[in-house]
């Protein structure tokens, strides 16, 4: 019995695991956004863990993605993304508002959101290109 619950468990982990490599349905879709330039870019977050970054030329980038880790920090919600070897993090500095939110690239080796230094790459919206950066 108890090598029946173990082999249970251990793949109970192991579907939680491959869920949790998915991108959140929060973040997932597509996103207005402005980076630090003032140019308007189109993300989308697909959920075969896909990034694609439309400029306004139209000139499209894919990256694969993977997310790592997620979370809430007092009314930060966050989810940390693989891309091209490197972490990004979607932030929605309120927790409640999946409108608005933050693509920032970690800058530092920090594990966890607490400790993570980063620089903002694009302020995102969902409905409208927002009107000012790093809100």
């Amino acid at each position: 019995m108890t090598n029946k619950l173990r082999k249970t468990a251990i793949f109970l982990f192991g579907l939680i695991l491959l869920a949790s490599c998915k991108p959140s349905d929060r973040y997932a879709g597509d996103w207005y956004a402005l980076s630090d330039t003032g140019e308007h870019a189109m993300l989308h977050f697909s959920k075969e863990k896909i990034l694609t970054i439309t400029d306004e030329s139209g000139n499209e980038e894919t990256f694969e993605i993977n997310q790592n880790v997620a979370g809430i920090m007092n009314s930060t919600r966050y989810y940390r993304v693989e891309v091209d070897g490197a972490n990004h993090y979607v932030i929605f500095e309120n927790k409640d508002d999946e409108n608005n939110a933050h693509f920032v690239k970690q800058t530092n080796y920090a594990d966890d959101f607490e400790d993570m230094a980063g620089e903002i790459i694009y302020t995102m919206n969902r409905e409208d290109y927002p009107s000012e950066f790093g809100l």
